[in-house]
């Protein structure tokens, strides 16, 4: 639609803080703290910043690089054991709403420390895949089970391994950072010391220090999203459900997310992710494409771009792979 409107002799003005969507633009103004950091082509700053691959990659470095290293959320989680079996199992699981069906017949199973990541368009039926994994919603067919814990059976015990991030701000905004940070240690069952502990870690891993008495729903917005990763995982869960973490924030808080994403994840805590954006979905050990409600193809993301690669397409990215899959999809039910 937009080049339809430049094709027409319309300007367009877009504001994004998705570089993505940014280096499809003719010209670019990057902005940091009020400061106009490059303004010129993209392709030109790509190539301006030596060992850049990617546009997002430009920027970080313009900035004096983004965060690296050693997660210290991950460093101060215990350990979790791997009995080798799945953490997360999904078989058949389907959910009507009156004649709309949207999910049917998903099944896959997560491993211990695994970053499993659903993909697909707004609609595709992710997060109502997502919230029955949670508990939020009761599958009108088919099981989930956490921990070897059927959701539909021990909903209460299942949840206690569980850590939820929604993909709107959900914590409480008329709260302070502090009295949320209360109120979820409470709500996760956190007590005596264990509590004001862990209270204290969130407070000094987030650098909440400064914002300890301002109402979450005036917290800048990766602030926002650092209190609700900080509730959802103060009581060091199994397992952490993400619905879309990092929509919205800029790519400084996006690292800041995977860098935390991964550590979690090499200590043994099993991430299931939703997502629409390419470049994240790249960071999952494995991929579910989600679509019409259906899990059309699963696989780690070479797996995907393989499934997708033809004489057309010979070195697909994920994005080529998943329009690929997609019409994949429609084609078959078109034969159907």
């Amino acid at each position: 639609m937009v080049q339809e409107l430049l094709t027409g002799g319309m300007a367009v003005v877009w504001s994004t803080s998705y570089l993505d969507e940014a280096e499809k633009c003719a010209t670019v103004l990057l902005l940091n703290e009020g400061k106009v950091l490059y303004d010129g082509a993209p392709a030109d700053m790509l190539r301006s910043v030596p060992g850049a691959s990617r546009f997002e990659d430009a920027f970080i470095a313009m900035l004096g690089g983004g965060p690296t290293g050693v997660s210290v959320l991950a460093e101060a989680i215990a350990e979790k054991p791997d009995s080798g079996e799945a953490v997360i199992i999904a078989e058949g699981l389907t959910k009507r709403f009156g004649d709309f069906t949207a999910v049917r017949d998903n099944s896959f199973h997560i491993r211990r420390g695994e970053i499993f990541g659903l993909l697909g368009p707004n609609g595709a039926g992710k997060s109502t895949t997502f919230r029955m994994m949670c508990g939020l919603l009761q599958p009108t067919a088919g099981t989930a089970r956490i921990m070897g814990l059927d959701l539909g059976r021990f909903s209460h015990q299942a949840r206690a391994r569980i850590g939820y991030m929604a993909q709107k701000f959900s914590l409480y905004g008329t709260l302070s950072v502090l009295q949320n940070l209360n109120f979820f240690s409470g709500v996760y069952g956190l007590s005596g010391k264990i509590r004001k502990d862990r209270i204290a870690m969130m407070i000094s891993l987030f650098n909440f220090s400064a914002y300890l008495n301002m109402s979450a729903e005036t917290l800048p917005l990766g602030f926002k999203q650092r209190l609700a990763l900080a509730c959802a995982i103060m009581h060091q869960p199994d397992v952490l459900f993400l619905d879309e973490p990092t929509s919205g924030v800029d790519p400084v808080i996006r690292r800041e997310f995977w860098l935390h994403i991964n550590g979690m994840a090499q200590k043994g805590v099993t991430v299931m992710v939703t997502t629409h954006f390419m470049d994240e979905a790249e960071y999952c050990d494995r991929i579910a494409l989600i679509y019409r409600g259906e899990n059309i193809a699963t696989g780690t993301p070479d797996d995907l771009k393989e499934r997708a690669r033809s004489e057309a397409l010979p070195d697909p990215s994920l994005e080529d792979a998943f329009i690929a899959l997609v019409e994949q999809s429609d084609t078959s039910r078109e034969e159907a």
